[in-house]
């Protein structure tokens, strides 16, 4: 993979950590760290609360980067969850997250093109044509007339944004096969 390409997909996977798990679950990610370790360990290394830990951790496994195993403690009796951070799976994970931001992207182009929307100058509500005849084109908050709404401008951003993340998961095809 060339270095720019790596930079990129680096830049992608921290975008995604972060959105999914936070501040925390980006530190715990960018740490590399290798085998099995429990989510106390890093508390007491880090100096992160447990709970900001558990629930990076969590959301890290919710997305498929992380997986963990539970061990009862001999001594205590307790269950201990010990964690692995699956960076093998990364770009997998971040293929699959792409796809369905494209996906759930192509559905909005769908709905905003198949719908005409009427939206109130005051920006209380967005609703569809047949909502505004109910309403008499009159805002159900404030009173205002309702506004016919032009999509175009925003379903030619939303195609844009398809057609990046189409040639970035074209790319990481490419530069990962």
């Amino acid at each position: 993979m060339k270095a720019e390409t790596t930079t990129g997909v680096e830049e992608l996977l921290n975008e995604l950590v972060g959105r999914a798990a936070g501040e925390v679950g980006l530190i715990l990610f960018s740490l590399g760290i290798e085998g099995e370790f429990t989510d106390d360990q890093l508390s007491l290394e880090l100096g992160i609360e447990i709970n900001e830990i558990r629930k990076a951790l969590f959301a890290l496994y919710e997305i498929g980067l992380a997986d963990y195993v539970r061990r009862r403690d001999d001594e205590t009796g307790w269950m201990e969850y010990y964690w692995r951070i699956n960076y093998d799976k990364a770009l997998d994970v971040l293929k699959r997250e792409l796809e369905k931001t494209a996906k759930k992207l192509r559905e909005k182009i769908e709905a905003e093109t198949s719908t005409i929307y009427y939206i109130c100058p005051n920006m209380c509500v967005k609703v569809s044509y047949n909502d505004a005849m109910e309403l008499n084109f009159t805002c159900p908050r404030c009173g205002a007339m309702l506004d016919y709404l032009d999509c175009s401008k925003a379903i030619e951003k939303i195609e844009e944004e398809v057609r990046r993340i189409e040639e970035i998961l074209e790319s990481l095809d490419k530069n990962s096969g």
